[in-house]
């Protein structure tokens, strides 16, 4: 796999080509100050080259969040900073409401649409300190620094509110469940507090409803009146 990557980028290619520019700028005639100009010109596109595979490398495409491995590794090092000053950190686990309705009944192509959608109205309802990160393919995960149960609860609820009040292209409805853990001593390792709020989910997930069921039937109904003719 990391050969594919590789042929792929032209990563190393493109790095070795930059090494021997370089070389041939020292070996050259041109003033010493000309030559600082050129290669730092050339440092500074494979710096910028390499932000972006990293950037790229631990984000989602689709909504720019930040994938599952980031956000593991940040909180670990989160806890592990909430637990020795004594600070509060939340932990929420959400996911879209019968999201392979969506798919089934209206495309993939919509449901991406959906998931986008939903990204920018998270985004809109959080911190610049709060970390989001696409956990799955209809899962979020949001940490919560510094913010105590209630407060986390205030602001999911928010995005909820949103979700189910927007109007998504095509007539989709949507909606979200969500469950939410506050840090414990009970909490070891970062996979604890990630479990606590997913159980809560799971809770969740038991009273919610399908806002595309209508829509469903009604494309149900269109198939087989089709067929029978």
């Amino acid at each position: 796999m990391k050969d594919r990557i590789e042929k792929h980028t032209h990563v190393e290619k493109d790095l070795q080509k930059k090494l021997v520019r370089i070389g041939e700028i020292v070996q050259s005639n041109e003033r010493n100050a000309v030559k600082v100009s050129l290669i730092n010109d050339i440092l500074g596109e494979m710096t910028d080259k390499f932000l972006d595979i990293h950037y790229r490398a631990l984000t989602d495409e689709m909504t720019g969040f930040v994938n599952r491995w980031f956000l593991n590794e940040f909180l670990k090092k989160t806890m592990k900073s909430s637990q020795r000053y004594g600070q509060d950190l939340s932990l929420a686990i959400m996911d879209i409401d019968h999201f392979k309705t969506v798919n089934d009944t209206f495309g993939h192509t919509a449901g991406d649409m959906v998931i986008k959608e939903i990204a920018v109205i998270i985004t809109k309802n959080i911190r610049s300190s709060d970390v989001v990160s696409r956990y799955g393919g209809d899962e979020f995960i949001v940490i919560f620094p510094s913010t105590n149960l209630t407060d986390a609860k205030i602001v999911m609820n928010r995005i909820k509110l949103a979700v189910a009040e927007y109007e998504f292209r095509g007539g989709i409805k949507s909606g979200i469940s969500f469950g939410i853990a506050n840090l414990k001593k009970k909490h070891r390792l970062f996979e604890d507090l990630v479990k606590d709020a997913d159980v809560k989910l799971y809770k969740a997930k038991k009273h919610r409803v399908d806002p595309n069921a209508g829509a469903k039937k009604s494309r149900l109904k269109k198939v087989v009146s089709q067929a029978k003719k």
